[in-house]
């Protein structure tokens, strides 16, 4: 398989090996059970926002890392100079991108199981691959439109769950593969430079991602929860639509 394949198959190849080795849902609701049992046993009087709160953002801080070193990893053959590292980088866009949007999805498939959504279903595993790939698109391809982690992102994942939800996963990791794919060029840097590009762009990447992920679940859970917290501090603005982020 070559670089050029991850963005070229109609169906969506990428889209396939993503699929083959995602977290499974079970995986995901004990990564989470796991994680809301410590955070209940050491902070007893919170209260349950507060541990969904806790665990999300201890969720995005453990798949960035994992990122990080999933970066740097497939791009050390870039350490080599010379005729052959373009050719390593051309196999390493396959990689990076496989790997490092399983971390994603991995990610908000736990952040979706965090606020409600079961990821057992069709629709919540598509739930979390549209997160996923469209907030890696819009940051790293740097694409005007939509934030995912606003209302209007809220309503324009949830239209595509209504819609022809598969057709819509597909497209986003059409883009994804684009990305990808112009990255492990960028890696392809000699004298070692490609190593910190892969390693601190796909941490940031991935912690962009999660963020976003986590306010759109957040916001998408303010109408099902009533005991949220209805004020948020964002960017420096208060805004009394969303629930209270700490």
């Amino acid at each position: 398989m070559t670089g050029r394949e991850v963005d070229l198959d109609s169906e969506s190849r990428l889209l396939r090996v993503v699929e083959a080795i995602a977290i499974s849902p079970e995986e995901a609701m004990a990564t989470v059970d796991g994680y809301m049992s410590q955070s209940r046993i050491r902070h007893s009087t919170d209260s349950e926002w507060d541990h969904k709160i806790r665990v999300a953002d201890k969720i995005i801080q453990r798949y960035s890392k994992y990122a990080m070193v999933v970066g740097a990893a497939t791009g050390l053959p870039a350490v080599v100079p010379g005729l052959g590292t373009l050719v390593s980088a051309a196999g390493s866009a396959v990689a990076d991108a496989a790997v490092s949007m399983k971390l994603q999805v991995d990610m908000c498939m736990c952040l979706a199981q965090v606020f409600g959504n079961d990821v057992s279903t069709d629709d919540g595993r598509y739930l979390a691959f549209l997160v996923a790939a469209t907030g890696s698109v819009q940051r790293d391809l740097e694409e005007d439109g939509v934030s995912v982690g606003s209302q209007a992102g809220v309503d324009m994942v949830r239209s595509y769950l209504r819609g022809a939800a598969l057709q819509a996963v597909k497209q986003a990791f059409r883009k994804v593969g684009v990305s990808f794919t112009r990255k492990a060029f960028q890696k392809a840097i000699p004298f070692g430079v490609g190593v910190v590009i892969g390693g601190s762009a796909n941490y940031a990447l991935t912690r962009h991602v999660g963020r976003e992920a986590k306010q759109w679940f957040i916001i998408d859970s303010v109408t099902a929860d009533d005991s949220a917290p209805i004020m948020v501090e964002r960017d420096g603005r208060t805004n009394p639509a969303l629930p209270a982020v700490q």
